[in-house]
């Protein structure tokens, strides 16, 4: 669209302080500390989600991950060290999938729409460590939690920097960035944590529609729905009625 400035793509991570994150491997390969800790990390999430964090040993995690817990060590210092490698892993994936979606879109709505569309995607390719993520926190050090909160504030700034380019372009009304930022991010990852319920009334494209258009009625100014609906090719006179979401269709089979 002309007119509209390209948005630089580390401008919104640059607010935030680098931090140096040290996890102790006695490997040094590291393609193969990469490889073998994604193993780890994936039988911790499923050891975790059934016995919680606390009830669940090293020992048990290298049975899921079919190794010897000294292997483990190897990549390791200990088990709360492995916890914080299951959140890095989530905001891996954020940092990771996100950007991928924000590629060659410089429109502010259609960057917007993108970024909540691959943060629900990324939250669903990942559920059971975003549960995890959210049941087991408290039991990391205070300095690693600080680790976490740095690593979601950062990853919050995918979501943050298209709703700021959306108000300077007039088309979202002026709010706490912050504020609105969390809820969308709560959105996401409440189809992990409700995904007993979502999953069966939902799908996953229909929740994220469902949600585009709450945020999108509550954000949008009357240019920024008439731009919406430029770029959705419908008519551009006033703002579109809701439609509901794809659901999934229930089973007739009852108890």
């Amino acid at each position: 669209m002309r007119g509209l400035p390209r948005p630089p793509a580390q401008r919104a991570w640059a607010r935030l302080p680098k931090m140096d994150i040290e996890i102790t491997s006695q490997v040094e390969n590291p393609e193969r500390v990469e490889w073998r800790r994604e193993q780890v990390v994936t039988a911790a999430v499923e050891r975790f989600a059934v016995n919680g964090y606390h009830g669940t040993t090293i020992k048990e995690i290298a049975e899921t991950a079919n190794v010897s817990p000294g292997l483990i060590y190897s990549y390791v210092k200990d088990k709360e060290e492995l916890l914080l490698l299951v959140f890095m892993a989530i905001f891996k994936k954020y940092r990771e999938e996100i950007p991928k979606q924000l590629e060659g879109l410089h429109d502010p709505l259609q960057r917007f729409a993108a970024a909540l569309r691959a943060y629900c995607q990324s939250v669903a390719s990942n559920v059971g460590a975003t549960v995890v993520g959210y049941q087991e926190s408290k039991a990391l050090s205070p300095e690693r939690r600080k680790i976490v909160k740095a690593l979601e504030l950062e990853t919050n700034e995918l979501i943050a920097a298209p709703v700021r380019e959306c108000m300077k372009a007039g088309y979202f009304r002026s709010v706490n960035v912050d504020l609105f930022t969390f809820r969308v991010v709560l959105f996401a990852h409440s189809w992990a944590l409700k995904n007993w319920y979502f999953r069966d009334l939902f799908t996953l494209d229909g929740y994220i529609e469902e949600g585009l258009d709450l945020f999108l009625h509550a954000m949008l100014t009357p240019t920024g729905w008439q731009h919406w609906r430029s770029l959705i090719g419908g008519d551009e006179a006033a703002p579109p009625q809701r439609q509901p979401a794809k659901r999934r269709a229930r089973s007739a089979k009852k108890k």
